[in-house]
């Protein structure tokens, strides 16, 4: 199958402004194994549960033993947008795209999406800095396939979480995390189970269809549950945040494109932050990150 490798964007800090510095914690290599085993998602029940150690959680998403917050939180909400130019093409992808698969254009043909009223797609919005231990409500996050596309093309989730892969059409996916050690490629198939992909550290990884190539998504496990991804209306919505000064970082990964804010974050509200990220197609240059060194 496939035979390359990509480098990866290592750990993203809990407690540093996460999109724009990058904090980086420790490096993530990426391995890929061109004799991975497939399974579909009928026969993946003894895989579907392959919990990471609570401990093991606990000792990297809370490695400074604060208190689990109990008191009452507040929330951010707000729209992303661009600024400057407006997506290139990426014709590279355009050629691969079989002309029945019309959202797959739509979502890998520009190097970035871009919804109604210069709306931006996909974009890591982060609330980091406040006070306290705060714990994901949910043990994984779902991303939907559906006409040889993922549903987005950046996907958040904290360290522990598990996502849940699930073909949405009469298609079946190969979901592979590039980034981590290889696996049992598990097959998602129409109108049967979702099928998991558990990232083993936090880091920066790389989420393709191994039957499409083009079809990929940037997946960021981070330490905290403060992070949401913005669709199609730019919008996005964290909760969950305990009152106080936050940092609100916005990363959109096709570009490497920033903004953040300074919010002060009160109990029982909800804060509107909007956000700009600047776009100049005649200083971008696509690049492979570089890992940092481990400390």
């Amino acid at each position: 199958m496939l035979s390359h490798k990509i480098s990866c964007l290592s750990v993203l800090s809990a407690r540093g402004a996460l999109p724009v510095t990058l904090a980086l914690a420790l490096v993530v290599s990426c391995r890929h194994a061109s004799n991975d085993k497939q399974v579909t998602s009928k026969d993946a029940g003894a895989l579907k549960y392959v919990p990471i150690a609570a401990e093991r959680i606990e000792a990297i998403n809370n490695g400074s033993k604060r208190p689990v917050y109990s008191g009452p939180f507040g929330a951010i909400e707000g729209t992303v947008t661009v600024t400057g130019d407006t997506a290139p093409d990426m014709t590279q992808y355009i050629d691969k795209i079989p002309p029945d698969c019309e959202v797959a254009s739509q979502t890998y043909g520009k190097l970035f999406r871009e919804g109604p009223g210069r709306a931006l797609a996909d974009v890591l919005v982060a609330a980091t800095g406040y006070a306290g231990y705060v714990k994901p409500a949910a043990d994984h996050v779902v991303l939907e396939a559906r006409n040889c596309a993922w549903a987005k093309k950046t996907v958040a989730l904290t360290f522990g979480q598990r996502i849940e892969v699930k073909s949405k059409d009469t298609r079946p996916y190969i979901p592979q995390l590039l980034g981590g050690p290889p696996g049992a490629l598990l097959v998602a198939v129409p109108g049967g189970e979702s099928v998991p992909i558990f990232p083993q550290e936090p880091g920066h990884y790389v989420l393709i269809d191994s039957m499409r190539l083009y079809s990929k998504a940037d997946v960021f496990v981070v330490r905290y549950p403060t992070v949401d991804v913005t669709g199609e209306s730019g919008k996005y919505r964290i909760e969950g945040i305990p009152p106080g000064p936050v940092t609100i970082s916005a990363l959109l990964p096709s570009t490497s494109g920033t903004a953040t804010r300074q919010v002060n974050v009160t109990a029982n509200e909800t804060a509107k932050v909007d956000l700009a990220i600047a776009f100049s197609a005649s200083t971008y240059h696509p690049s492979t990150p570089k890992p940092a060194a481990s400390h």
